[in-house]
């Protein structure tokens, strides 16, 4: 009885063996679509083929099997070919790029006035900086006076160290 068990399931196992790959091609023919992985790869070779038959017939050229006249006429199919498979090839992987998910933005919009409080503490204490060689007022921000065009990257640094 044991032996029967086996064969048959011998039996069933080379049956899906032969059969297996003509499913696969009813499954293709019906709407299956290939990994765009496969596609990419695919174009490049082909794009790949058409720089290889410009190259053969640059060297065609030289040899002088071919004409100016006809090497210009392939060349310029085989370049718009090239260039075919180029575009297929940005439109799938442009196709493929991810998108950023969307952000919820009333969360951010929650904490948008805690957030400005943290960055500008400091601006909000103090606008303005006044020049210790000529007394010009300037906005906390700049680094020269606006007058006689001294630093005032030195003021900052010593308000911070007081501040600190």
């Amino acid at each position: 009885m044991f032996e029967y068990v086996v064969l048959f399931i011998l039996f069933i196992g080379s049956c899906y063996w032969i059969i297996h790959p003509l499913l696969e091609q009813a499954v293709r023919q019906n709407g299956f679509r290939p990994k765009q992985e496969g596609i990419l790869k695919e174009l490049r070779h082909k794009k790949n083929g058409a720089y290889a038959a410009i190259r053969e017939l640059e060297f065609d050229l030289s040899m002088g099997k071919l004409t100016e006249e006809d090497f210009q006429i392939l060349k310029r199919q085989y370049s718009l070919e090239a260039v075919g498979y180029m575009k297929e090839m940005d439109k799938l992987e442009l196709s493929t790029a991810k998108t950023p998910e969307p952000v919820d933005m009333g969360a951010e919009e929650e904490n948008e006035p805690a957030v400005a409080v943290i960055r500008n503490h400091k601006s909000k204490k103090r606008k303005y900086i006044y020049c210790s060689a000529c007394g010009a007022k300037s906005a906390f921000e700049s680094r020269f006076c606006a007058a006689c065009g001294t630093n005032l990257h030195k003021h900052r640094y010593n308000d911070r160290q007081e501040e600190n």
